[in-house]
């Protein structure tokens, strides 16, 4: 029998998780996932043919599916997509019994085509690895951004002259994370601070602060507003800090883009270790 694909569906749960291991394991305890957690939200989700999902998509515009490549009951394969603005494909991995038959390329392809049957005319997708930059190439991506991941575990001690200061706000000008649904936040557990900060009266830094459910890592999206002004920098990673230790995180997790690599010698003057890169693909429909 042929493998096929298909979308995931709830009897499937525990081999989607068992190729999440297998394939993301390292990864993912780096960042303090607890697998189980995402293993029972997966079963809510797909519980009454995916129709929270469904729900989401409709209040939120952001969506979710699996696909799986299937061997008769067998999960062989499997990619995530994550529908916004702009969706992104996360998590492609095939059983090593199964590679050499294109399966990779085949649910690249097949998302690819959902999403265009969908509207959409762009799709991106993240690689940490030359072979997987070379399938999303294979499969018309093209890179547009590097991203460098800086750690450090918690408490941190760091230090914020008395002229600046960080604001929590209500909107900055970052684009929001894949997993930040707005108001559904306070049923998936995901916890969201947006800060300004400010030296005086020049507000010189935007931020994200991130804190999913199912992790012991919080994440902090930095954006450069005044250049020449990284140095105000502190008062973010300050702000993140405190508040993922109020919240109960062990550790935070910065990412740097190809426009915020100035940044990286404060990080490392202030703790923060590298613990992997990759590479941002994109793809015109």
């Amino acid at each position: 029998m042929p493998v096929e694909i298909k979308t995931l569906s709830r009897r499937d749960v525990d081999q989607y998780m068992d190729l999440l291991r297998a394939g993301f394991g390292e990864e993912l305890s780096q960042r303090g996932t607890d697998i189980a957690h995402v293993g029972r939200m997966a079963r809510v989700m797909l519980s009454c043919g995916g129709l929270p999902l469904r729900l989401i998509k409709t209040a939120t515009g952001r969506g979710l599916f699996v696909l799986a490549a299937k061997d008769g009951s067998r999960v062989a394969g499997v990619l995530t997509v994550l529908e916004g603005r702009v969706p992104d494909l996360i998590g492609v991995y095939v059983l090593k019994a199964y590679r050499g038959q294109r399966i990779a390329l085949r649910l690249v392809q097949e998302a690819l085509l959902r999403l265009k049957r969908r509207g959409y005319s762009q799709v991106h997708v993240s690689v940490i690895d030359h072979t997987a930059q070379l399938l999303a190439q294979r499969g018309g991506f093209v890179p547009y951004d590097h991203i460098d991941l800086y750690e450090r575990s918690l408490p941190a001690r760091i230090f914020v002259p008395d002229a600046m200061f960080a604001r929590r706000v209500r909107k900055v000008s970052l684009q929001r994370h894949p997993y930040d649904l707005g108001p559904l936040n306070l049923f998936t557990g995901v916890r969201v601070r947006r800060i300004i900060v400010y030296s005086g009266k020049e507000a010189t830094f935007a931020g994200m602060l991130i804190a999913l459910p199912h992790q012991s890592m919080g994440e902090i999206h930095p954006q450069v507003l005044v250049p020449g002004r990284e140095d105000t920098f502190c008062a973010l990673l300050n702000a993140g800090c405190e508040w993922f230790l109020q919240i109960g995180r062990t550790s935070t997790s910065v990412s740097l883009h190809d426009d915020t690599t100035s940044l990286t010698s404060i990080l490392m003057r202030e703790g923060f270790v590298k613990r992997r890169s990759w590479v941002e693909l994109k793809i015109d429909l």
